[in-house]
């Protein structure tokens, strides 16, 4: 069993002791979007940014607030190369489970009504990949995917009633696919993830 799988079991062990603690406990559905800033949102390599993530979180319910989660996310991307060199032409996808740490403040706190800002950090585990090629030349290979990646957040959100929304920021300071062939594969840095939560026990 190799250390990625490790990690996993001791994340998941870890999120259930502290959900079965948590005054907060529900589900959450989350969508990312490259940053809007992005001089090229076309370019197909931004697609591995995008898409859907569901899991569940637990929170505390103090002014200053611990709130782990644990996400599945399905991420595709297409890399060509420029024009005039060798060519190549591969698609990638990548299941990841996502585990954010947020660490919150409310500043805002009523029985029905919160308001709280927040930062944390991020790893993603890789648990399954695929990647097809239209050309021979081939530069992505399952060896130059980083299986862990860190990532680091902050946003804002607020809950009403049994429902929570926040919008986060990232910084991704590692590029999920290293470099191959004296090749360097260009990765958002910066990106949005939209999130949305219902809240099932407190």
């Amino acid at each position: 069993m190799n250390k990625k799988i490790y990690l996993l079991m001791f994340a998941i062990i870890t999120l259930t002791s502290n959900y079965s603690n948590a005054q907060r406990f529900g589900l959450k559905v989350a969508f990312s979007k490259p940053d809007y800033k992005f001089e090229d949102v076309k370019q197909d390599k931004s697609q591995l940014y995008q898409g859907y993530q569901i899991g569940i979180y637990g929170r505390s319910d103090s002014r200053i607030y611990l709130q782990p989660e644990i996400y599945y996310h399905k991420k595709e991307g297409r890399f060509t190369n420029e024009p005039g060199k060798q060519e190549f032409d591969q698609s990638l996808t990548l299941h990841t489970i996502n585990i954010p740490l947020v660490l919150g403040l409310n500043v805002i706190k009523h029985k029905n009504f919160t308001l709280h800002g927040f930062g944390g950090v991020q790893s993603t585990v890789v648990v399954d990949n695929n990647i097809s090629t239209q050309k021979t030349f081939s530069p992505i290979t399952k060896s130059n995917i980083e299986n862990i990646t860190v990532k680091y957040f902050w946003g804002a959100g607020i809950d009403i009633f049994f429902l929570s929304f926040d919008v986060r920021y990232y910084t991704e300071p590692t590029n999920t696919i290293s470099e191959s062939n004296d090749i360097s594969f260009p990765y958002l840095k910066n990106y949005y993830t939209f999130n949305l939560g219902l809240k099932l026990l407190k």
